[in-house]
């Protein structure tokens, strides 16, 4: 009785082995979806950077200073209206930007993250650039700082074309929600 379930049971497998070996037929194939390409993300509409737009009418300051006319807190500091509103449209460090995708604000630090050819890439974007190297993960990655007042998305741009990094992006900070 052990002897014979236990040659069905590898007379199933071996089918379903079998079965699972071969190819598709071409009447199948046809019925098969075809694999969706994958689209890099674009720049959206109107964002000024990625799915980033800059709210110009936004500033952060000290929460300790502007508790009274804050517009609520971003990264530890409160957000207030501007008296001066900033029309250049330029992104600059601390500039406020709202992510067009989730409707969050975020604040600009100041940082590219960077993945270059080489370690000597590094040293040459440091001094092409004005950059400042904050952190470095092994010898092709690095967070650096940008030089104050730089206008960043130019500064993004001119890095990109210069040929000496893979990728380099502007760093947003944003409120971090946790699932439940």
């Amino acid at each position: 009785m052990k002897l014979k379930l236990t040659l069905v049971a590898l007379a199933t497998i071996g089918t379903m082995a079998c079965a699972q070996a071969t190819e598709v037929s071409p009447e199948l194939k046809k019925l098969i979806p075809a694999k969706a390409e994958v689209v890099k993300a674009k720049k959206v509409g109107n964002a000024d950077f990625g799915v980033y737009k800059l709210v110009p009418e936004l500033a952060l300051a000290p929460a300790s200073l502007a508790a009274d006319t804050s517009n609520g807190t971003l990264s530890g500091r409160a957000l207030v209206k501007q008296t001066v509103v900033n029309t250049e449209g330029t992104v600059k460090t601390d500039a406020v930007v709202r992510n067009l995708l989730t409707g969050e604000l975020g604040v600009v630090t100041g940082r590219l993250s960077i993945l270059a050819s080489d370690t000597a890439a590094l040293q040459s974007l440091q001094q092409d650039f004005g950059l400042k190297l904050v952190k470095a993960v092994g010898d092709k990655i690095a967070i650096m700082q940008a030089p104050a007042g730089a206008n960043l998305t130019e500064l993004v741009d001119s890095i990109r074309k210069s040929g000496l990094v893979k990728e380099a992006r502007l760093d947003v900070v944003e409120k971090l929600n946790k699932p439940n």
